[in-house]
């Protein structure tokens, strides 16, 4: 079982077989899996890879109760959500940290509006709200989803991590936002998906002077550059990229955070 890829979301385990592995073959290692992983109650086939601006996927039932619901742990907060109808990927967790602690350490006065653009179900609004709640900061974080399953999901993983008080959903195309939201933003957190828009104009509306901007792009580290100064110009101030985990063979997410003049 090691050399089948596999993933474990909260109760659920999606696994991943070779084309031309045989139907039964999948049942009986997916009955397997179940019996050597207590924690795991249900096992899915991955069919499909998330596609599409709603960043969705699709996985066949294998074995054990018949469901694509959970429930996951991670960073001390709670999420569920149907991983077929909405996105999140368990090895972006130590990523969600660390992007928290960044921005919790630019919070230094009580006044300050953050924007979590194409939030899904509401991991980095979340985990950043509660660190920012734990250290009694006073600001306001609004979060932004266009799939309508992952915002009602998103909604009650707020209320499920007592968080109602610190973030406010807006629903909705991002391009939108700047019809829907008259304050600017001091700090706008873009976890984008792979698509050709990069909304970074809209970003830019939404942003105060002097404002940060953390985003994500994907390609070689000169492409993400390059399409941030072009969508950007002069706009831009203090630029910095890091890689932010792998998205397929020698493909890379990038981490780039730049400052608004």
């Amino acid at each position: 079982m090691k050399k089948i890829p596999q993933d474990i979301i909260g109760d659920i385990a999606v696994l991943k077989f070779p084309r031309r592995t045989l139907w039964i073959t999948k049942k009986l290692k997916a009955r397997k899996f179940l019996k050597q992983h207590k924690n795991v109650t249900t096992v899915l086939e991955k069919t499909n890879g998330f596609s599409g601006i709603l960043r969705t996927q699709k996985t066949k039932y294998l074995a054990g109760i018949k469901t694509k619901e959970t429930t996951y742990i991670e960073n001390n907060c709670r999420f569920k959500f149907n991983i077929d109808e909405t996105y999140f990927s368990p090895r972006l967790s130590n990523e969600r940290k660390i992007t928290a602690e960044e921005i919790s350490k630019l919070t230094k006065k009580k006044d300050m509006r953050i924007l979590v653009m194409f939030a899904g179900v509401g991991p980095y609004p979340i985990i950043l709200a509660k660190k920012l709640k734990k250290e009694k900061k006073q600001v306001e974080v609004y979060s932004n989803e266009l799939n309508k399953k992952a915002y009602h999901y998103m909604r009650d993983n707020i209320t499920r991590n007592k968080l109602s008080d610190y973030i406010i959903q807006v629903p909705g195309d991002a391009k939108k936002l700047p019809t829907k939201i008259k304050d600017k933003m001091d700090v706008i957190f873009m976890p984008r998906p792979n698509i050709e828009d990069t909304f970074l104009k809209t970003a830019l509306k939404m942003s105060k002077k002097g404002a940060t901007i953390f985003y994500h792009g994907f390609g070689t580290k000169e492409e993400v550059l390059e399409e941030v100064r072009e969508a950007c110009g002069e706009k831009i101030g203090k630029i910095s990229i890091r890689k932010a985990g792998d998205i397929a063979v020698e493909k890379y997410r990038w981490f780039v955070r730049f400052k608004v003049k």
